[in-house]
């Protein structure tokens, strides 16, 4: 999702590698005083006592909450860590199709099925008129004919029909050709014209070219001569597909000869012979055909059942459901296969498997496309954090399997950026984990590593380098000691680039920029190990606070200028109006929106900000 940017691009990729004032314990200074270099840094800031009675909890609310809690569930990869919540609650219409199929095939239904109704109505308008183009997901430049398919027998398996049918009807016919074949972008879709046309209670009877075209590829498809695996799953495949397209049109196929024939060799040679077809562990898109032409001509005996069962059982994953790819974390085809096999087996699918199917429901109506990939360290803390002061239960060995990893490889960051190392400490020390032995001299020795790097190449870019307070930070944590003399260095470097005003860093034009660099300047310090309480700098960025909040306004911004203000012990000027811009940015389906008007889904980091902001004033 593209947003409205309020600061140049690089404040954007400040956004989403910084790690600044991520913590959760405090100690404050003595009012006034300077620690002398050498000695304990503040390593965050004191939580002041601004707002009256806030209930966090109560003020997030349990709707709000169970929200966010189904989200950062599907935010946590298969590799243990977490990646953004946003696409987790953005329907699909190909997500949707096997979803409620695969529901379909165990006698249920979407949980929300009216809210479902509603959205997919809303696609049908997008899909028939693209320049109404509802939520975010665009078709422009995609298959439009598959995406009515699965618009048309989605809403056909909930009882439902499209209420533009004749424009739908239309455009199916208009791709036939003079043969009675469907094509679309030169692909055969005759099979799936058929099953749309019947759903929308088109007359078939007068489709004679269509039906001729079908038997003709019928009598076209026949069992290999000689015993192949992969060719008998092919014909199965086809052979069921032609016999149900068939069937819409009124066929007797049943009576044919050839029908009769195909029956006997899957009677003869199939059946018997499952075990020799699952030996070479065929997709589950093939074994489904399997299935369906064993159960469809009753040559099912319960040897092949149980034989199919347990092979689609045996890839069945941690998640609960199935991948079609062979991949780690269960997806949709893979899942819809599994469930529609079980079911031709005459078995249940597991409890997980539908837990499964139904996490991916989106309030929205539709279930989201089920985005897997790999966690990261930010997000991984960030997830954690948050999911604490919601009290949602975590998988904390899967989690711990990550950060073992990710303090090795921070992935998607350079290993020389200082904000992931320290965001995979926080989240060791949220989670109350015990570093090993070996991880504690890793941390320790990237650690050292990092200061001697930043200290011969990047005392230039103290006031824009945010890496350099997770470093400092990482220093006081692993022992890491900066010699008294550098840190006096570094503490006059940025006191000399203090303004008469309160400001850091040269003049500029751009109120952000020097925000930005006034902000860091404070953190800096306190990370140094100087209590720098200055009432000009305070003033500065009180005067910065409108609506509410600072930037924009915005969360990421609203985080950082209440940080430093913490430090230096000061309130916001006006702390109703700071909460009421921080709930007026809660996303109803979970998570927190970065500014009023963001067309987002709330984002964890979005989250994260506005939960921390909140209590840095005494949200508790």
């Amino acid at each position: 999702m593209k947003r409205r940017i309020f600061w140049p691009l690089f404040f954007v990729l400040i956004l989403i590698l910084t790690t600044v004032s991520i913590g959760l314990y405090y100690y404050p200074a003595r009012e006034g005083s300077n620690i002398a270099p050498g000695k304990t840094a503040l390593l965050h800031p004191s939580t002041l006592k601004c707002a009256q009675k806030v209930n966090l909890r109560n003020w997030l609310g349990e709707s709000w909450i169970n929200y966010t809690i189904k989200r950062l569930h599907l935010a946590q990869q298969p590799d243990g860590g977490f990646t953004e919540i946003v696409d987790t609650i953005t329907p699909t219409l190909i997500s949707t199709y096997y979803f409620v199929e695969a529901l379909h095939a165990v006698n249920r239904t979407p949980t929300n099925v009216n809210q479902t109704l509603v959205w997919l109505h809303r696609e049908e308008a997008s899909l028939i008129n693209p320049s109404n183009l509802s939520n975010d997901y665009a078709y422009a430049g995609q298959d439009k004919f598959s995406n009515l398919y699965y618009l048309v027998t989605t809403l056909n398996t909930l009882n439902s029909t499209p209420r533009n049918s004749d424009k739908i009807i239309d455009f199916v016919l208009s791709t036939r050709k003079k043969n009675g074949a469907f094509e679309y972008d030169g692909v055969d879709v005759t099979d799936k014209a058929v099953e749309m046309l019947h759903a929308l209670g088109y007359n078939m009877s007068g489709l004679h070219d269509t039906r001729d075209y079908l038997l003709g590829e019928f009598e076209n498809t026949t069992p290999p001569k000689v015993w192949d695996e992969a060719g008998t799953m092919k014909f199965l495949l086809r052979f069921n597909t032609l016999t149900k397209a068939l069937g819409l049109l009124q066929v007797d196929y049943t009576s044919l000869d050839i029908y009769k024939k195909d029956v006997m060799f899957i009677k003869v040679n199939i059946s018997k012979r499952v075990d020799s077809l699952l030996k070479f562990n065929p997709p589950l898109f093939m074994v489904e055909p399997l299935a369906e032409s064993l159960h469809v001509t009753h040559t099912m005996t319960p040897s092949a059942s149980e034989e199919i069962y347990k092979y689609v059982v045996s890839l069945k994953l941690p998640d609960g459901g199935f991948n079609l790819f062979g991949k780690d974390y269960g997806e949709f085809q893979g899942t819809y296969y599994a469930v529609k096999t079980i079911v031709l087996t005459d078995h249940t699918p597991d409890e997980d498997t539908i837990r499964f199917i139904e996490n991916w429901e989106s309030p929205l109506g539709g279930f989201a496309f089920p985005f897997q990939g790999h966690g990261g360290p930010v997000l991984t803390y960030m997830g954690v954090y948050v999911a604490e002061k919601i009290e949602m239960p975590l998988n904390r060995t899967a989690i711990a399997r990550y950060l073992s990893n990710a303090l090795y490889n921070r992935w998607p960051y350079s290993d020389d950026n200082p904000g992931p190392l320290y965001s995979i400490y926080m989240a060791y020390s949220t989670l109350n984990i015990t570093l090993s032995p070996l991880q504690k001299d890793y941390l320790r020795n990237e650690t050292a590593r990092l200061t001697e790097l930043y200290l011969r190449n990047r005392t230039n870019s103290l006031l824009m380098d945010t890496g350099w307070i997770s470093l400092l930070r990482l220093d006081q944590v692993t022992g890491v000691r900066i010699g008294r003399d550098t840190k006096k260095q570094l503490i006059r470097k940025i006191l000399s680039q203090k303004n008469p005003d309160g400001t850091f860093g040269p003049p500029s034009n751009n109120t952000m920029l020097i925000l930005y660099r006034t902000e860091n300047a404070v953190l800096l310090l306190y990370a140094l190990g100087y209590n720098y309480t200055n009432e000009t700098t305070a003033n500065f960025i009180l005067r910065m606070e409108h609506d509410g909040g600072w930037g924009g306004p915005d969360l990421y911004n609203t985080y950082r200028a209440v940080s430093v203000l913490a430090y230096m012990g000061y309130c916001p000027k006006d702390v109703q109006s700071l909460i009421s811009f921080i709930h007026s940015l809660r996303y109803r389906y979970g998570g927190f929106l970065l500014y009023k008007g963001d067309k987002g889904h709330g984002s964890l980091q979005d989250t994260y900000y506005a939960i921390r902001t909140l209590e840095l004033v005494g949200a508790s």
